[in-house]
């Protein structure tokens, strides 16, 4: 049997599962729990906030097919999620947590890339400092 999923279906599901995994649910009990603002990860912080937030406003940028440029009604509005022993954190944003996580916390950054003949998922970086991901991943993998 085939199952074909939207993409807002393949990305509800990603976040299900991200949601339920023993990592994620360890933190959220004991620890940190950071999810960066993206397409896919606006699914997540639905999921573990258990209520909608207006998914377009969880999003700091988009990367498109040159032939598809133009505005995407995107916006980095709402607040970082920053979760604490299962508590959202108030003003914490994601790389201005990174210097409090520690062993078994954990960060959540989706990929903007595929690399089809590898099947690898990747990130583009277009900040002149690395962005997100480059404002915290020498913490990330040194703890």
């Amino acid at each position: 049997m085939n199952v074909i999923l939207t993409v807002s279906e393949s990305k509800r599901l990603i976040a299900k599962g991200v949601a339920a995994h023993a990592a994620v649910r360890r933190a959220l009990q004991k620890g940190h729990v950071v999810v960066c603002k993206g397409t896919t990860n606006a699914y997540v912080a639905e999921e573990l906030l258990g209520t909608s937030i207006k998914r377009t406003d969880y999003v700091t940028g988009h990367t498109l097919p040159t032939k598809r440029r133009g505005a995407a009604g995107l916006s980095a509005s709402l607040p970082d999620l920053v979760f604490k022993d299962g508590v959202v954190l108030e003003n914490v944003t994601r790389t201005g947590v990174v210097d409090d996580l520690g062993p078994g916390d954990v960060f959540i950054k989706g990929a903007n890339a595929l690399n089809y003949d590898r099947q690898q998922a990747a990130l583009l970086i277009g900040h002149p400092t690395g962005g997100t991901i480059g404002a915290a991943i020498g913490v990330l993998i040194a703890r």
